[in-house]
């Protein structure tokens, strides 16, 4: 999983569609493998309370998806969710369309291993709904991005 916490009001940075791409800047999905069913969930930035209610919609396709609608550590922030495993020590990317371009325009913000959450180191609280706790613990792995690496002008940002 990957926390985002920007002064870019929730609108505007959709508006960018901000999505997690591979070193070779092509969309990663999320996918639970063996199910047989549609589970490959594009990897886009949400705001928690909209990835929530996204999931919850996706628990009538198969039950799984109700494992993740126990983030609320997540709560305020952007997130994508993504099999950390399988990316590992890879480059992953933040790409966003530009917000001024009248073409379509991409950039990229690299985001390190290091602000990656690895989401099974976390299991024991996830499940207790120790959201505090877990919110403490993963506070050094938060993408911090602000509203000017988005090219937005400063009195376009929130104070």
């Amino acid at each position: 999983m990957i926390l985002l916490q920007t002064n870019v009001k929730k609108d505007r940075l959709y508006k960018l569609d901000p999505v997690l791409v591979d070193e070779n800047k092509n969309e990663i999905s999320d996918t639970m493998y063996g199910t047989g069913k549609d589970t490959h969930d594009p990897c886009s930035f949400l705001f928690y309370d909209d990835f929530t209610a996204y999931r919850i919609q996706r628990i009538k396709i198969h039950h799984w998806y109700q494992y993740d609608t126990v983030y609320y550590f997540a709560k305020g922030f952007f997130m994508v969710k993504y099999n950390f495993c399988n990316y590992e020590g890879r480059k992953l990317y933040l790409r966003f369309k530009d917000p001024y371009s009248t073409s379509l325009t991409f950039h990229y913000i690299e985001i390190p291993d290091s602000l990656r959450i690895h989401l099974h180191n976390y299991s024991s609280e996830l499940f207790a709904g120790r959201a505090e706790a877990t919110r403490k613990k993963i506070q050094p792995f938060i993408l911090k991005v602000n509203c000017e690496a988005f090219f937005f002008r400063k009195d376009e940002c929130l104070q």
